[in-house]
């Protein structure tokens, strides 16, 4: 065949009982059920290519004791929605290593008589062939199997009829999961419908199924319960044949059953008209009964409730005038797939008449072609039409249109975006008709983005105790485990963080194990993580670029927990970014910090270790390896980090000068005194901490070129290395130091630094020109006490955000008043000013004309003497402190300028009064003017600031008015109006 050919339509499978299931649209064999309930299980896969469908509106029925021969090279497989056992794709000639289950099966539980046996048919059909086989029957035959896809069991006519029910009607009675019965004329002439119904009506007991009767012909629920009419005159046959033993048991059967039949609620077809209304009626009652059936896959999981209900608010299942994708969005195994499954299996049957599910999408296009799982897609949403995967694709795409689709796509990379493009003809789903749901799951955000989700669902972790209760559920097949394995098992839920694959698989790996056996296995887990979740987490680093793995591998080493905005300066932040998007980092907002996942953390320190030697190894953070590295004058080229945490040493770690010198690639230097480095920012340290440093045995001559972070506490040398070139330095951070001089030039190329912080370096005396630092944000010189200059190239700093001056108390006070240049043009992007504990005499004009200031403190700065003048240009001001500035007598009605004011601080001033133009700050959360000794006058109301959270007026013993009426949406007031509050 030529390169050019048109794809083939695939061989037919081999005959047999298939049928198609109407959730999944798959055929389905019948092979003999294992005993006990099927859980759902590991992986399946889904055919590339559909299996040619049976004849319209025939069943081909074997013998019963002959099942009918698999495909060729075809796997039974478990069907992810409804359990059921079905025909897998043809194992590939060359397949490739197995990707690890998502989910294990929990084990099955005890045999028990009433375990509801694997349904092999959605309904059966009792029915007198006579009555209406050719008219009611093959209408209501070809509506539920053909039209909607309900798999449906009738006896054939060419079944062969005797004195009992066969076998093969038993069997498959038991194998469906609901049943319809239509009682016509003369259904009760026939001893096999009556043993039929007898034993429908035992199942539907025994497994709780659902049974539809049906009144047809003119036969009411009176003639089947009372036997009247052709009843009554069919049961007067039956009793001819008595005294027989057996005819009299089986009448009394036979009319016990009729009863019962005749109190379940049905249908009649005197009530409900037309017979078209009719077949449908009973369609939408058994496709309602065959969601029912396939609850099991529901259960088990654990805390996906709050998932589905978010979901389905997105999926907005009610708004039939437009079409909506959905992304899932999720590291590896956290349940992307897990929740698709369960919306897939929740959905409404009446509301779309196409289903699909594409399970590992990326991976199927590895061993098929596009063009394949299209066809597939065509097949499954048109319905069992034997032309619909050779028809032309613009026929096919009509009718597509015309079917209201509900589709999953799992697994989306952006390898395989192109290919979901094309699959469905474009970037949205305008190819399905009004009121069409498409969910793709991913663990790339990009992706999604890239597709046009109109809404990303982020699958996130477990809590603990959800977490608790599933790997409980593996380990000991109960939500809560033994008072004796509680501890242990809440040290697994730590280190799986939610994870719900790790759960699972560390949960079957323990089940009946000894309480030793969990001993052992979790120190195991500290040193060597499981492989089967390393596997599936592998996979996700393999697919990232080279400069993605690097970040990767300095986040897991060196920055998890850390502050997002530290580690955005220090390292790429576009892909920082891509990480994040890649479900490999989250940012935690509310504490402002990179997290990453402690399984991911743990797998990123492993692929470092397995570079063996230390001194060929990337980066290193343990304080033994880096003693002996240090120690020994191991230092290498290959070193690109290095993070040396002094609180896990007792000793005094020497290094030798020519080891740095030798680290020609190194990129990240961080040397800590402090466990924590909000220890490190008090003003003066413990003895015990500052005996904790590095000596340097030499002074450091040179660094590499390619440091970005320069972080040494208690950094000992009084200036820089000489011969160090700072052109790639992001962050300097060297805290409680004894450098005199950053530099013995001011023409040094910072053209990359974003952050410099000399925190409590005592001994620094000026601030050098920084005027190449163009994007420099932060500067932080808090404590620096004997600091007296600062040069003015700070002051047209394009990027600078932070100032922070706190405690400089030799600062000239008026610092920036000498400017040279356009002073229109000062601060351009400064946000945050700290003044605190300084000798202003009052706020630098440069500052409060910024146009982007939010954070303005200026405590305790005894020299000045009156609130600061409000510019218009402060307007945008959202915090700020005057707090113990004793020199402020009174604050000016001006202040209502500062609409934007959330945070407002005027504690221990010399005020009189508060005036009543602080109320027009209707922004105001947090109002504190405590220890005013003087004040004597506030505002007797502050119902009209309705966000008002916090109010503090404590020690103002001259306050005449001390209980305002307050506002309900107060949290915190001081203790002398909580009785105002209660």
């Amino acid at each position: 065949m030529s390169q050019n050919s048109p794809p083939q339509p695939p061989p037919p499978p081999p005959r047999g009982r298939l049928l198609v299931n109407p959730l999944t649209r798959t055929f389905e064999p019948r092979p003999p059920p294992p005993r006990g309930r099927l859980l759902p299980g590991p992986n399946w896969t889904i055919c590339s290519v559909p299996p040619k469908p049976p004849s319209r509106g025939r069943i081909v029925v074997r013998p019963a004791d002959q099942d009918p021969p698999p495909p060729p090279r075809a796997e039974i497989v478990h069907h992810p929605i409804s359990n059921k056992e079905i025909v897998g794709a043809p194992a590939p000639s060359d397949p490739s290593p197995a990707a690890p289950p998502l989910a294990l099966p929990a084990p099955p539980p005890p045999d028990n008589e009433n375990t509801n046996p694997s349904c092999k048919y959605d309904a059966f059909i009792s029915f007198r062939g006579t009555d209406v086989r050719q008219t009611f029957l093959s209408h209501l035959f070809a509506h539920m199997n053909d039209e909607r896809h309900v798999l449906t069991f009738k006896d054939d006519v060419n079944l062969k009829r005797g004195d009992k029910i066969s076998p093969t009607l038993i069997d498959a009675i038991e194998k469906s999961s609901s049943y319809v019965v239509i009682f016509s004329p003369n259904y009760a002439n026939s001893d096999w419908c009556l043993d039929e119904l007898v034993k429908i009506l035992e199942c539907s007991r025994k497994y709780q199924r659902k049974m539809v009767p049906v009144f047809y012909g003119g036969v009411t629920p009176s003639h089947v319960r009372n036997r009247k009419g052709s009843y009554g005159d069919a049961f007067a046959e039956y009793e001819k044949k008595l005294p027989s033993k057996e005819m009299e048991a089986k009448l009394k059967t036979w009319t016990a059953a009729l009863k019962e039949a005749a109190n379940i609620s049905g249908f009649d077809s005197l009530v409900t008209k037309p017979e078209r209304h009719l077949v449908e009626e009973i369609t939408r009652t058994i496709l309602g009964a065959i969601r029912q059936t396939y609850s099991p896959i529901m259960e088990g999981l654990v805390g996906i409730d709050q998932d589905i209900e978010d979901v389905e608010k997105l999926l907005s299942f009610d708004d039939e005038n437009d079409n909506r994708i959905i992304g899932f969005w999720g590291m590896p195994g956290i349940g992307k797939t897990t929740l698709a499954k369960a919306m897939f299996h929740k959905i409404d049957a009446e509301k779309f008449q196409g289903v699909h599910f594409i399970e590992n999408f990326a991976a199927q296009l590895k061993k098929t072609q596009v063009i394949d799982l299209q066809n597939e897609l065509f097949y499954k949403l048109l319905g069992d039409d034997e032309k619909a995967h050779v028809m032309p694709t613009n026929v096919k795409l009509d009718r597509v249109g015309r079917v209201r689709s509900f589709v999953v796509i799992d697994d989306v990379t952006m390898d395989s975006l192109r290919a979901v493009e094309e699959l469905l003809h474009g970037k949205s789903c305008n190819l399905f008709k009004s009121g069409s749901r498409i969910i793709l799951t991913s663990t790339d955000r990009q992706v999604l983005k890239n597709v046009r989700c109109q809404e990303v669902h982020q699958v996130k972790g477990l809590d603990d105790d959800k977490a608790l209760q599933l790997l409980s559920s593996y380990a000991f097949r109960k939500d809560r485990p033994p008072s004796e394995f509680m501890e242990r098992c809440k040290k697994i839920v730590s280190y799986a963080s939610g994870h719900p694959l790790a759960l699972k698989v560390l949960g079957a790996a323990l089940l009946g194990r000894s309480t030793g056996y969990w001993d052992c296995a979790l120190d195991k887990l500290k040193k060597i993580p499981n492989k089967e979740i390393e596997n599936l987490l592998m996979i996700s680093y393999d697919g990232l670029s080279v400069e993605e793995q690097s970040v990767f591998l300095d986040i897991a080493c060196f920055f998890n927990h850390e502050d997002c905005n530290f580690v955005t300066r220090v390292l790429d932040e576009d892909l920082v970014l891509n990480l994040v998007d890649k479900s490999l980092l989250l940012i935690n907002r509310a504490k402002g910090e990179i997290e990453m996942h402690g399984m991911l953390k743990d797998l990123g320190k492993k692929i470092v270790r397995k570079e063996r030697m230390l001194e060929k190894r990337s980066r290193l953070w343990k304080a033994k390896d880096l003693q002996t590295l240090l120690n020994k004058n191991m230092g290498t080229e290959a070193t690109e980090g290095i993070l040396l945490n002094m609180s896990k040493t007792k000793e005094v770690v020497r290094a030798n000068t020519s080891t740095f010198e030798r680290m020609m690639n190194l990129r990240l230097l961080s040397i800590q005194v402090a466990k924590k480095r909000s220890v490190i920012s008090a003003h003066v340290l413990p003895l015990s901490i500052k005996s904790k440093k590095v000596v340097v045995r030499e002074e450091l001559k040179s660094l590499s070129g390619e440091l970005r972070l320069f972080e040494w506490d208690l950094f000992p040398a009084t200036s820089l290395p000489s011969e160090f070139s700072p052109r790639n330095l992001h962050v300097l951070r060297l805290k409680h130091s004894n450098i005199r001089q950053l530099w013995e030039s001011d023409n040094v190329d910072l053209g990359n630094l974003k952050e410099l912080n000399l925190f409590s370096s005592k001994y620094i005396r000026r601030l050098p020109d920084l005027s190449t630092a163009k994007k420099l944000e932060v500067i932080d010189l808090t404590s620096c006490t004997s600091l007296d200059e600062i040069h003015d190239s700070i002051i047209y700093n394009p990027k600078l955000q932070t100032l922070i001056l706190n405690s400089c108390g030799r600062l000239n006070p008026n610092f920036l008043d000498h400017a040279k240049g356009d002073q229109s043009q000062a601060f351009p992007s400064l946000k945050e000013v700290n003044l605190d504990n300084t000798m202003i005499k009052q706020v630098p004009y440069l500052i409060k004309s910024a146009p982007l200031l939010s954070k303005l403190s200026c405590s305790s700065c005894p020299e000045i003497s009156e609130f600061p003048e409000i510019l218009p240009s402060m307007e945008a001001l959202i915090e700020l402190d005057l707090s113990y500035c004793k020199g402020i007598s009174s604050i000016p009605d001006t202040i209502r300028i500062l609409s934007s004011l959330e945070k407002l601080d005027i504690s221990g001033t010399g005020i009189v009064e508060v005036p009543s133009s602080v109320l027009d700050l209707r922004r105001l959360s947090m109002l504190r003017y405590a220890k005013c000794e003087k004040l004597l006058r506030a505002p007797t109301s502050y119902k009209k600031l309705v966000r008002l959270k916090t109010l503090d007026d404590s020690g103002c013993d001259m306050l005449i008015n001390k209980n305002p009426e307050l506002p309900d949406t107060l949290e915190y007031v001081s203790d002398e109006d909580e009785d105002q509050v209660d």
